[in-house]
C-alpha cells in the first residue's frame, strides 16, 4: 500500500471520531437572543404565550435558567440545555413556583432550587426546607431508631421575584452520607424537599398566581416538585 493510500485511510478512519467529538462534547456557542427563545419557545409549546425574557441564568456550562412573562401576565421558567451542538428548550412550566433542578441526577452538588414567584403574590420570602421523618422499625429483632433531619434555607424576594440557589454544602454531605449510609436502601423519597411562602407581614400564605400552571418537557431535565409545607409541619426549638 503507498504512504497515499496509508495516509487516506488514516484520516477517514479518524473523521468520524473528530465529528462524534464536535457534535457531542464540544463547547457550547453563544447562547440565543431573546427574540430566539421567545419564538423557540412558543413553537415547542405554544401554551406557554412567552413574551418578556426577565433574564438569562447560566446554571453550569450546558444549562441555562430563563425566567419569563407571558401574554398572559404569567411568570413562568423555562430550562435550556446545550445538546447535539445545539441549545434546546428542555422544559417549560408556564408558572414559576419552586423546582429542584438536577443537572446530575447521582451528584446532589449539581441540584439548584429554582423559582419564578408572581408580584401580585406579593411574597417576602421563601422558606426551603429538607426533611427525613423520624422512624422505628425492628428488624431481625433488633430495634432501630431513625432520627428526624430538618434543615432550613431562607431565600428573600425582596430584590427579585426569580432566581436560583444551589444546595449547599451542608446538605450535600447529609444527602451524601444517606445515600452510603446503610439506611440508603430505604426508599429514597424518605428525604423530601417542601417550602413555605411568607407574605409582606412575614405571614404563611398560599402564592394563587405561582402554583397550578401547565408544562413542556423533552424529558431531557430532570425536575423534582417541591412541595408547599405548613409551619404546622415543621419542628421550632424550644
Amino acid at each position: 500500500m503507498t504512504k497515499k493510500k496509508l495516509w487516506s485511510l488514516g484520516f477517514f478512519m479518524i473523521l468520524p471520531s473528530i465529528i462524534l467529538y464536535w457534535f457531542y462534547f464540544s463547547k457550547p456557542t453563544s447562547f440565543p437572543t431573546n427574540e430566539q427563545l421567545v419564538e423557540e419557545m412558543n413553537r415547542n409549546f405554544p401554551e406557554a404565550t412567552a413574551s418578556v425574557i426577565q433574564e438569562t441564568i447560566p446554571v453550569g456550562e450546558r444549562n441555562v435558567l430563563v425566567p419569563f412573562i407571558s401574554k398572559r401576565g404569567d411568570y413562568g421558567l423555562s430550562y435550556w440545555v446545550w445538546k447535539n451542538h445545539k441549545w434546546k428548550v428542555a422544559s417549560i412550566d408556564t408558572k414559576g413556583e419552586p423546582r429542584l433542578w438536577k443537572i446530575h441526577k447521582n451528584d446532589p452538588s449539581s441540584f439548584y432550587f429554582v423559582w419564578n414567584i408572581h408580584p401580585k403574590d406579593q411574597l417576602s420570602s421563601i422558606h426551603f426546607y429538607m426533611i427525613r421523618d423520624r422512624g422505628y422499625r425492628i428488624t431481625k429483632g433488633v430495634e432501630h431508631y431513625e432520627p428526624r433531619v430538618q434543615m432550613e434555607k431562607r431565600v428573600s424576594l425582596q430584590e427579585k421575584s426569580y432566581g436560583w440557589m444551589q444546595l449547599s454544602h451542608d446538605w450535600v454531605a447529609i444527602m451524601n452520607a444517606y445515600r452510603k449510609a446503610e439506611s440508603a436502601k430505604l426508599p429514597e423519597q424518605d428525604l423530601f424537599f417542601g417550602w413555605i411562602p411568607y407574605d409582606q407581614m412575614n405571614k404563611e400564605t398560599f402564592p394563587e398566581s405561582s402554583v397550578n400552571g401547565t408544562g413542556y418537557s423533552n424529558s431531557e431535565v430532570d425536575l423534582e416538585h417541591v412541595m408547599i409545607v405548613n409551619r404546622g409541619d415543621i419542628e421550632f426549638p424550644r
